[in-house]
């Protein structure tokens, strides 16, 4: 089979907007072309890509989900021969697709762009925003080509980028204000607010390393919604330091003692397969904030 940089590229384009319409204006094609080309594709292989679906709209079959990921290894390997030939002659051009939950969107992301763009205006790059889990099944998708992660990555070659402090944030009224810091034995029976996506894996880790089982009253997907519950005395949360922009008033924090750590690590699937743009984010991410405790 004989595959054509625009077949592949359009079906990659499908899989980002959910929509041939769009993926043809992208690529400035006309929606019957687009129909036609996702056409051949499915003949030439003899199986479904692509099904509609009322509910969900486009839908990748399970082959077509396999077939995606190795024509976005193919499209990155050509990224790779575009970058090689204008080395060559004396320019530098590439992309990189970034993957990043919110936190690490408003921490690093803008100052790493914007540091990249003034050293390195030839490169172009994508940003999306997603929860940690999404991040990490972009990666393995190929969906993105780097993404900010925390632990645990075992499917991915990690970088390390912070080192996040934990902390408690309560509210006033709390009998534990009255401690300078707090221990982890203080949080036994108290109504915890977790965050999801993988933050509340640490929490869980630190109260099984001693013996306890946490109390959870919520869990949900937004720091801020956390901090108003706790702004109305429905809890107490475990997070970082570093996550805290601002706090509501009659809110406020205490380091935990002893202190503890949470790693934010740079991830990629191949640490030895990535282009020259996604290593220009890598260093300019470590240069920015790498060995820093926050």
């Amino acid at each position: 089979m004989i595959w054509n940089e625009l077949q592949i590229q359009l079906i990659v384009k499908i899989s980002e907007t959910g929509s041939f319409t769009k993926a043809g204006e992208e690529l400035h094609m006309t929606q019957p072309a687009v129909s036609r080309i996702v056409a051949a594709v499915e003949s030439e292989l003899g199986t479904k890509l692509i099904i509609r679906n009322r509910k969900n709209g486009l839908v990748f079959t399970d082959v077509g989900e396999r077939i995606l990921i190795l024509f976005r290894n193919v499209l990155s390997e050509l990224q790779k021969v575009d970058e090689l030939i204008a080395a060559e002659q004396g320019l530098e051009i590439g992309k990189v697709h970034i993957g990043a939950y919110p936190t690490a969107c408003t921490r690093f992301i803008p100052k790493i762009i914007r540091t990249m763009e003034e050293k390195h205006p030839g490169l172009e790059v994508k940003l999306s925003e997603g929860s940690v889990d999404q991040v990490k099944e972009w990666l393995r998708t190929r969906s993105v080509d780097v993404g900010i992660t925390i632990p645990p990555e075992n499917d991915f070659d990690v970088i390390p980028l912070v080192k996040d402090e934990l902390i408690v944030v309560i509210h006033l009224d709390h009998p534990l204000v009255q401690k300078e810091s707090i221990e982890i034995p203080d949080l036994e029976g108290e109504n915890l607010i977790l965050g999801r996506g993988g933050y509340e894996v640490q929490v869980h880790a630190i109260f099984k390393e001693f013996k306890m089982k946490p109390k959870v009253r919520f869990v949900v997907d937004h720091l801020d919604t956390a901090l108003s519950m706790v702004k109305e005395g429905l809890g107490i949360i475990v997070t970082t330091r570093g996550a805290l922009s601002s706090m509501p008033e009659q809110v406020i924090l205490r380091e935990l003692k002893p202190r503890m750590f949470r790693d934010i690590n740079i991830a990629v699937p191949d640490i030895n397969d990535i282009s020259k743009a996604t290593d220009v984010f890598i260093q300019t991410a470590s240069s920015l904030f790498s060995n820093k405790h926050v």
